[in-house]
């Protein structure tokens, strides 16, 4: 059996760096040619529906998607912000007014860190060929504005951490990375948390692959689900963690679970990285 981690088109630059990662952690080449069993990275769509890789095409395009991820966590019950999805502006323009004390964001659906997410009051401030189906979605206020994290390999969380702005004047609703937020570490999921990291992650079809998972907590204690991401064509996880436990163990876990069925992985007993 050849495993592989492939790369190729015009956009393999943007994935690159986690090429490299990978490949010294999984101990696999980079190549433009498909295995057996794969670890695709920047692939062009057309090629890959009948190709075998560690994560599910179904779950990558669902986690580069907003909208479908919506669809899955509705079907799946997963607890979130209110949110709908709209066909024009026609249904948002119902939907305010039904719900007129909630403060509604449009999220740009197939971008990522908060990337063109606007807030609205009203259809006007919708631009013009903006993607369709509108996903709007309730805007959790918080005192301190933080978003919370959790990674999953093969059927197993860990990693929690929040991202939250150093500068505590700092408001902006979108708490990114891109935008300037950090990783801050050393508190623990409850119960809770981690349940609604499970069944968000199960509905998506990334629980007993690769997957992590945004979550916030509400004024009142509970636990949402913000959206899921995974490695492969579109988006990938974020590594600039600023944490190497974690980035190692990451690459661990990862390499433990793309060898589990495959035989004995080449580092032997012990993992490490291939020199």
């Amino acid at each position: 059996m050849m495993p592989t981690i492939v790369n190729r088109t015009g956009g393999k630059w943007a994935f690159e760096k986690l090429a490299n990662i990978l490949s010294k952690s999984l101990w696999l080449d980079i190549t433009e040619d498909f295995g057996d069993i794969n670890y695709l990275l920047c692939v062009e769509e057309n090629n890959i529906y009948n190709v075998s890789n560690f994560i599910p095409i179904k779950s990558i395009k669902i986690a580069a998607d907003k909208r479908e991820i919506e669809k899955k966590f509705k079907e799946y019950y997963v607890p979130r912000p209110k949110t709908f999805l709209a066909n024009n502006e026609k249904e948002v323009e119902v939907i305010l007014s039904i719900y007129p004390k909630i403060q509604w964001i449009l999220k740009y659906p197939i971008g990522c860190g908060g990337i063109n997410h606007r807030l609205i009051e009203n259809i006007n401030q919708i631009p013009k060929r903006w993607p369709k189906p509108l996903l709007i979605q309730e805007f959790v206020q918080q005192q301190i504005p933080e978003v919370y994290r959790l990674y999953c390999v093969d059927g197993e969380t860990f990693g929690f951490n929040v991202r939250r702005f150093k500068d505590k004047n700092n408001k902006i609703p979108w708490v990114s990375h891109a935008n300037g937020a950090t990783y801050e570490y050393g508190e623990s999921p409850d119960k809770e948390a981690q349940k609604v990291a499970k069944i968000a992650l199960t509905s998506t079809g990334l629980y007993n692959t690769f997957g992590a998972i945004d979550l916030l907590k509400n004024q009142n204690g509970e636990w949402y689900a913000l959206e899921v991401g995974t490695d492969g064509i579109y988006n990938y996880v974020d590594r600039e963690i600023e944490n190497q436990d974690l980035f190692d163990e990451i690459n661990e876990r990862l390499a433990q679970a793309f060898w589990k069925n495959l035989g004995t992985p080449p580092w032997g007993k012990n993992w490490k990285y291939k020199e």
